[in-house]
């Protein structure tokens, strides 16, 4: 059934702490146990994008890593667009440089259709990109993009008539030359401005390039700790009514005080104080976990909160990240994949430390022979628990192809797992969409024909880019969008169930592997019908009650007054 949108004002407005009703529906337990199946609409409804990594037989390892996708309303018209990261030749001055492609959702609700309105809307986006981030930085209703690029990066401001302007010179984001690879939007310090989190990976160039082999001798790409890794940096919004600008406080902030190549970034509250801290997934190197001491200024706590190394007290390649409540107990767990034989990683949050539980929840033997890069948690069939999803490529030669003579021998197929309602995985078959063997990076998550269910943006290195179309037979659904307010965020706002046991879920654009996410919040209901009652707490601390909303429908919630 398609979403219809509809707008409620909050009839009650509460101030200061968070409710909390724990004696409600458990809708973990109201599985419809519906097939979760997925099918490829990318050729079919527009979308002709192929990601070209500049690889010339030379293994740079800047090749291989990206790039990511963004789901977003560029134009503010209801329909979820789609961004796509390209990449282009390398250490080539005089190459002409392919631009990074925008793709406006034309299709009517339940239809998948799309046109590229890269020049139309202004888009120049011709740096060797990585990732994207989109949020609302000048509070002016429309979502602006950030591109993390191999090189200078690039800010656009969306001007909110379906154009964007390139702002990077003014706006202080693309001054440094760096090999960033994610970013995350949060607001550090509650003044109700978007500030950003870059997350850099490696020092690389031609001149530092290395010829690396497998352990028989043969060519392959390097490792990353052949070189060294890049710091991270933070960015405070500044802005003010006539420019957009920010100010780089990595130092101040304390985000200088530790360093690791930078893949995943993920915004949540960890440790339940009201604020946004970060979690940050690194190649090779310990985890980071930024505490935020509700000013802006943060402390590096993953140690000590067990979220660094995995349960065997090892560093392992962090690639993308997901936060939620998988397990509907109050508190934000972490998901992380990483290369093959180290297998994914899940981290159940224990109040205020984690558990690694990746075996005991089914997902180590299942994820062991795969890279993965783009992840997310999300609900595929409307049954009340949250799936999960990974992007998975190759980052070293895969033996059979490479002895068949591939071109380019890191393929390998993308994974669903399904959650059972009590917390444990198992692999599926998702349908033919995931019959694709290719070298998968980014993974963007949104529901792009407003049916109500999750379809994924999959991008492939050096290959096309997929939409996998959510067919799943699934149960009812209430979906929550957020309307602007020029005096807070939205981004970091917590939505919950009223009358359900710890069901809630931050609005976010961030996480995955550079990728940026529909905003939008969506609960799956199961079998349960009944119109229901929404909680928005924002950023502010300002706490409204919504409803009792109709389900099986999208509702847009205007800012509480």
């Amino acid at each position: 059934m398609a979403g219809q949108a509809a707008t409620f004002k909050a009839p009650r407005l509460w101030r200061g702490a968070f409710l909390f009703l724990g004696s409600g529906i458990c809708l973990a337990s109201a599985s419809t146990n519906a097939d979760i199946r997925f099918r490829d609409a990318a050729e079919t409804s527009g979308i002709r994008f192929t990601h070209d990594n500049g690889m010339v037989g030379k293994r740079w390892l800047v090749e291989t890593v990206g790039a990511g996708a963004a789901v977003l309303d560029y134009d503010g018209d209801g329909r979820w667009d789609i961004w796509l990261v390209q990449g282009g030749p390398l250490f080539d001055p005089d190459a002409e440089r392919p631009s990074d492609r925008l793709y406006r959702n034309v299709g009517t609700p339940g239809t998948f259709r799309f046109e590229d309105v890269t020049d139309i809307a202004g888009i120049d986006a011709t740096g060797y990109g990585m990732g994207i981030a989109t949020g609302d930085v000048d509070g002016d209703g429309d979502t602006d993009v950030f591109l993390a690029n191999y090189g200078a990066n690039q800010f656009f401001e969306n001007l909110g008539d379906g154009h964007f302007r390139d702002m990077t010179s003014t706006s202080g984001l693309g001054v440094d030359a760096e090999w960033s690879a994610s970013a995350s939007f949060a607001d550090i310090d509650g003044d109700g401005r978007l500030d950003l989190y870059v997350g850099n990976y490696l020092e690389f160039d031609e001149g530092n390039h290395r010829d690396c082999t497998d352990i028989a001798g043969r060519p392959s790409y390097c490792a990353p700790d052949n070189y060294r890794p890049v710091g991270d940096r933070l960015f405070r919004n500044v802005s003010t009514d006539d420019l957009i600008r920010f100010e780089d406080v990595t130092t101040t902030a304390g985000i200088a005080a530790a360093a690791g190549p930078t893949l995943g970034i993920v915004a949540d509250d960890y440790d339940g104080d009201g604020d946004g801290d970060f979690y940050v997934a690194n190649d090779g190197t310990a985890n980071l976990l930024w505490i935020n001491d509700g000013r802006g200024r943060f402390t590096d706590e993953a140690k000590i909160a067990f979220v660094a190394f995995n349960q065997n007290g090892a560093a392992e390649a962090g690639m993308g990240v997901d936060a939620a409540d998988y397990d509907h107990d109050c508190d934000v767990d972490l998901f992380v994949t990483h290369l093959a034989t180290e297998t994914n990683t899940l981290y159940v949050n224990e109040g205020g430390w984690f558990m690694d539980v990746t075996n005991q929840a089914g997902l180590g033997a299942s994820s062991g022979p795969y890279t993965g890069f783009g992840t997310g948690w999300f609900d595929a069939d409307n049954d009340g628990d949250l799936d999960l999803f990974s992007a998975n490529g190759a980052v070293s030669p895969v033996a059979m192809q490479r002895d068949a003579g591939a071109d380019y021998p890191l393929k390998q197929k993308n994974q669903v797992w399904e959650n059972d309602g009590r917390g444990r995985y198992r692999e599926i078959d998702a349908g033919p969409a995931l019959a694709h063997v290719e070298v998968s990076r980014g993974a963007a998550f949104g529901d792009l024909d407003d049916d109500g269910d999750v379809d994924i943006v999959v991008t492939n290195n050096q290959g096309p880019a997929r939409i996998l179309e959510n067919r799943s037979e699934g149960g009812h659904w209430i979906g929550i969008e957020l309307a602007p307010d020029p005096r807070q965020v939205i981004i970091g706002a917590t939505i919950e169930l009223v009358d359900s046991h710890c069901t809630s879920e931050r609005v976010a654009t961030d996480g995955s592997y550079a990728s940026a996410h529909d905003p939008r919040i969506r609960f799956g209901l199961g079998a349960f019908n009944a119109p229901r009652r929404i909680r928005v707490r924002w950023p502010s601390g300002t706490t409204a009650v919504y409803g009792p909303l109709p389900v099986d429908r999208y509702h847009r919630l205007e800012p509480i007054e």
